[in-house]
């Protein structure tokens, strides 16, 4: 089986790029993070990504689960509106599938689901921030996916929330022993104590391969390049046959691809 890591960006108008990627990938499992949901018809066509690759993908996917962070009708920084969405959106996390979601569960570990009006301060206090669980029947075999987003820090190093983030993502791998995968852009560097939380009971993948970099020279202003933010871990109910980051610039992080058994 395969599965598709991409952050699909907030920032960048790139619906058409990114729904035409995932339709050629052709994975079995897709995870998103970034993918926006509008809730008015007023909302700039631009805002619209989920919407948008839910029509390109048209049937491909029967199976889906989207987990909101957020909800808001612009950014406000210092009373002013920084950018204008035209209408409510919520961002979240998403997964794409081909197997039946048995069950799912969207859990913020930091924050709650609120209405973010005024985004002055984000930097240093960040938004709320959940993981994405679901449990998948895959031809009578179960597999668990975790798909999050993670904390956003200065300098990727972390803190002692991104600490509770992966203490809590961990333990809600752990709470059922069935084969699990967890991906997403935990917005950490490799040698950061938080990651290092995850290396010590599930396999890294990014530093099993050697991977050096998630992000691509991407011109919007904070090139990331040579940088690794993205992951993907798994215990040992998954046979990796692949693991591979290909380079694109359909978005300003790079793809993450999984060929997998289930033992």
């Amino acid at each position: 089986m395969k599965l598709l890591n991409i952050n699909v960006g907030i920032k960048i108008n790139n619906t058409l790029e990114v729904g035409n990627y995932i339709k050629e990938q052709n994975a079995d499992f897709v995870a998103i993070q970034e993918i926006v949901r509008h809730l008015e018809d007023s909302v700039y066509d631009e805002f619209r990504s989920k919407a948008g690759v839910e029509e390109i993908l048209g049937k491909l996917y029967p199976h889906n689960f989207f987990g909101a962070l957020w909800v808001t009708d612009a950014f406000r920084k210092g009373g002013k509106v920084h950018r204008d969405f035209g209408g409510h959106i919520e961002q979240g996390n998403q997964i794409l599938s081909k197997y039946e979601i048995v069950e799912g569960t969207n859990e913020h570990y930091y924050k709650t689901y609120s209405y973010a009006k005024d985004w002055t301060n984000w930097r240093d206090e960040d938004h709320g921030r959940a993981v994405l669980i679901s449990e998948f029947n895959v031809s009578g075999k179960r597999l668990q996916i975790l798909n999050l987003h993670g904390i956003w820090t200065h300098d990727k190093q972390g803190d002692n929330r991104t600490i509770a983030e992966c203490e809590y993502v961990l333990k809600a791998a752990k709470r059922k022993d069935i084969p699990t995968i967890i991906t997403g852009d935990f917005n950490l560097l490799p040698e950061t104590e938080s990651i290092r939380i995850l290396n010590k009971e599930f396999t890294n993948l990014i530093s099993e391969y050697g991977i050096t970099s998630t992000r691509p020279h991407f011109d919007d202003g904070t090139d990331k390049g040579n940088q690794v933010v993205d992951y993907i871990f798994v215990n040992n109910g998954i046979k990796v046959n692949s693991f591979e980051v290909p380079e694109t610039d359909v978005s300003d992080h790079l793809p993450l691809i999984l060929d997998f058994d289930i033992k």
